[in-house]
């Protein structure tokens, strides 16, 4: 047979593996999300999925407690082939879930708020493909299940342990409800800003309501450090440029009569760059210090490293587009940074990559963001993320 009429073959087996591997791909999204688990807990997630890759005749490696790796040898070409990794996170979110879907959580106040149960999914359903035609892929390809991108550094956990090693390019995606299911996002550049996390304590004293004098509120300070916080991002940030402060989580107080002698306070830092950053901290600790001073009351500030600015390959976008346009996907180019973050970035780092979305939107009606109560993916996504995987793959 021509070379000609052996592509033809392997790209009539893979449009029939593929409807197979949709399959595949919902069963495992619907049974992840009916039951969801936080970062470092993902447990029964790992057993589902290495059940799943074990019965395609793959060898799973277990680098962290729930993490899974598979490796699949191609058997196309002579000579040495490239190596591709593609990522799926796997985590949760401490979220009750509002939607009444059949396979809604099992578990209070955790939820696939973030669709990580769809990345999951379409990731299994790549492997079946690949499995099925593992004698025509011109490539190697590396599975990285990934536990803890909520926040707890999965990636780097999974880097230090050697993931990477042998990898020529790496691929990540993200579920994106703005998009109607059948679109797939890409964009050039810089996808996703930079972060830090912080910490804050103010301590000040406790003292009957009606004698304010003869204590120091720490509620007051604490509002007095939000509010100039704020004025950061309007004062000495240069307006053309992207920042963002967010105070998420703030307790102190013991009653409604006496003043605080305690807050403690959470939150996070966002730029489109590391120098934003760095401003944004820099300004924070100046003002955390003068008011220290000016209300008599200690305030201790921590930061503690997010994630990197995640910045695509051009050549790897250019893979992602020319496999989404040969599928069924719709092409759809982004240009704004986004102050949303990822761990893909740190693999980014190490190999070139590219990190794309997939459309999840529901058309003709309102979709909720991610991380709230109400998201909800549209399953026919599945099915375009995992043709756009395979055909990468294939060329």
């Amino acid at each position: 047979m021509s070379e000609r009429g052996v592509l033809m073959v392997v790209v009539q087996n893979l449009e029939e593996y593929i409807r197979e591997a949709s399959r595949t791909a919902k069963e495992v999204f619907e049974e992840i999300h009916s039951w969801p688990e936080l970062g470092s807990e993902e447990f029964k997630t790992v057993t589902l999925i290495g059940k799943k890759l074990k019965s395609l005749g793959l060898g799973i490696e277990r680098p962290l407690a729930t993490a899974v790796v598979a490796n699949i040898k191609g058997g196309a070409g002579a000579g040495k082939r490239k190596t591709y990794a593609f990522r799926a996170d796997i985590d949760a979110l401490p979220i009750s879930e509002k939607t009444m879907v059949s396979y809604r959580s099992r578990r209070a106040g955790v939820m696939h708020a973030c669709g990580h149960d769809a990345h999951a999914g379409v990731l299994v359903g790549l492997a079946q493909v690949l499995c099925r035609l593992r004698d025509q892929l011109p490539c190697d390809v590396r599975l990285i299940f990934q536990p803890d991108e909520e926040g707890n550094g999965g990636a780097e956990k999974l880097i230090k342990s050697g993931v990477l090693k042998g990898v020529d390019q790496i691929f990540g995606f993200h579920v994106k409800p703005e998009l109607p299911a059948g679109t797939v996002g890409i964009q050039y550049g810089t996808v996703h800003g930079e972060s830090r996390m912080f910490q804050a304590e103010i301590s000040g004293t406790r003292a009957h309501g009606a004698k304010p004098h003869l204590g120091r509120d720490a509620i007051y300070g604490a509002a007095e450090f939000i509010s100039m916080c704020q004025g950061i991002l309007s004062r000495d940030l240069d307006p053309t440029r992207a920042g963002l402060i967010t105070f998420g989580r703030i307790e102190g107080g013991e009653a409604g009569n006496v003043l605080a002698g305690h807050v403690e306070m959470e939150g996070i830092v966002r730029g489109e760059d590391g120098a934003v950053c760095d401003l944004l901290c820099d300004r924070m600790n100046i003002i955390a210090k003068g008011l220290s001073q000016v209300l008599s009351m200690d305030m201790e500030l921590k930061f503690v490293p997010g994630c990197v600015c995640l910045v695509n390959d051009p050549g790897s976008v250019k893979q992602v587009r020319k496999a989404a346009e040969a599928g069924m996907g719709k092409v759809t180019e982004i240009k704004r940074i986004s102050m949303t973050v990822d761990d893909f970035s740190s693999y980014l780092r190490h190999v070139p990559g590219a990190y794309f979305f997939l459309g999840s939107g529901f058309e003709g009606r309102e979709n909720s963001p991610l991380h709230t109560g109400d998201f909800q993916v549209n399953k026919d996504c599945l099915r375009v993320g995992v043709e756009t995987l395979a055909r990468i793959c294939f060329g």
